[in-house]
Order: C-alpha cells, then sequence, then structure tokens
C-alpha cells in the first residue's frame, strides 16, 4: 500500500473525494505552511491568519466532498480560495455598525 505522503496532489483530491479522510490531512500537511505564509500577508494578527486558514481548508473540504473543485493545482486553488473567504470577511465587517444604544 502507498502512503499518502508518496501521492501526488491529484491522487489525493480523488481519493477525498472518494470519502478518503486522511487523503485530507496528507493535504493539510503538505500545503498548510504555505496557506499560513499567504494568510500573514493579508492580516496582521496571526489568530485572524490562523482563522483564515482554518476557513478556507474547511471550506474546501465542503468543496471537495460534494464532487467539486480542482483536479490539478490543489495549492492555487487553495490561496484562490483563502484570498476570498478574506475578501468575504472584509464586506461583512465594512456592513457592521457599531453603536452605544442596542435598543
Amino acid at each position: 500500500m502507498t502512503s499518502h505522503v508518496e501521492l501526488s496532489d491529484a491522487h489525493l483530491l480523488a481519493a477525498v473525494r472518494d470519502g478518503d479522510s486522511t487523503a485530507y490531512g496528507a493535504l493539510y500537511t503538505r500545503h498548510a505552511g504555505a496557506a499560513r505564509r499567504l494568510a500573514y500577508t493579508l492580516v496582521r494578527c496571526p489568530a485572524d491568519a490562523d482563522d483564515l486558514v482554518a476557513e478556507t481548508f474547511a471550506k474546501v473540504l465542503a468543496v471537495l466532498r460534494a464532487g467539486r473543485g480542482p483536479d490539478v493545482a490543489f495549492r492555487a486553488y487553495l490561496h484562490t480560495t483563502l484570498r476570498h473567504v478574506r475578501y468575504d470577511r472584509m464586506r461583512r465587517d465594512q456592513r457592521i455598525e457599531f453603536t452605544d444604544d442596542l435598543t
């Protein structure tokens, strides 16, 4: 049996679509560092960067489980999704109005 470490991203993506959650763990291990580096360039707070990475990986997993998403170029797809998550948060935060009175 081949270790997940030895498989290409394309093989791991196919395994995730077939329900192999350990294959997604291998993708996470392989690409989390790059995702964190990108997140740190988009936000100032390390906790916010970690939240972005976690939300992005969760979102991509949901897409893969639904049978969609990339067949190759996982890192590019991950980075694009991370940027979109960040932009969505920025738009959401701009709509929030803080007031002193809650009535």
